[in-house]
């Protein structure tokens, strides 16, 4: 399901489906359209290919999306065919043309997006609002579970952080997964880590 606008995503593949809830989970972005028909030309020869996604971020750029196994990105073309379809779409069609793989749609990646829908369906604004009072004061980093313990520590508080770090109040420190264990700072702007 596509919070965003309320309408099923249609996927076909785990590697797709992964994809479109880190897509719907990032910020930035305003829609994600599925299974976006295209035509283009081969050496002449008229062919039609469906894009995975075209996501369009909330300043109106857009993104296609290719989603391939590496293993297939090599023989099944597909560089070739992002190409030719990036030359011939029409201008407005999109801004970027991306291949991804299991490489860029890590399972961490996705098991977080995932995270960040489950904490966007239970969200408690007076549970956020206790925790971001805290989280205001923080200096450095702090796990989770310490955040909680001097805020509010009860099952819905964890939801609640995971809320300010997709507002972008915190933001989660390293790679891992989201967990109790995970360490949070504010949010630094691209201004402040420079």
């Amino acid at each position: 399901m596509n919070p965003l606008l309320n309408r099923e995503i249609t996927y076909e593949s785990s590697l797709e489906r992964d994809l479109a809830y880190i897509l719907l989970a990032h910020p930035d972005v305003a829609d994600v359209q599925d299974q976006v028909p295209i035509d283009y030309y081969d050496n002449g020869v008229k062919r039609k290919h469906t894009i995975d996604f075209v996501a369009t971020l909330k300043n109106g750029t857009k993104t296609a999306f290719f989603v391939k196994p590496a293993k297939r990105v090599q023989s099944s073309g597909i560089e070739e065919t992002v190409e030719l379809i990036r030359e011939q779409a029409p201008n407005d069609f999109a801004d970027h043309y991306e291949i991804r793989t299991g490489e860029h749609i890590t399972r961490i990646r996705a098991e977080n997006a995932r995270l960040i829908h489950r904490a966007r369906r239970t969200r408690c604004e007076e549970d956020i609002a206790i925790i971001a009072k805290v989280a205001a004061n923080l200096c450095g980093t702090v796990t989770i579970q310490t955040l909680l313990a001097a805020s509010l520590n009860s099952g819905n508080g964890f939801y609640a952080v995971v809320c300010l770090i997709d507002d972008r109040i915190l933001d989660h420190v390293g790679p891992g997964l989201i967990t109790y264990s995970s360490l949070v700072r504010p949010h630094r702007t691209s201004e402040t880590q420079s």
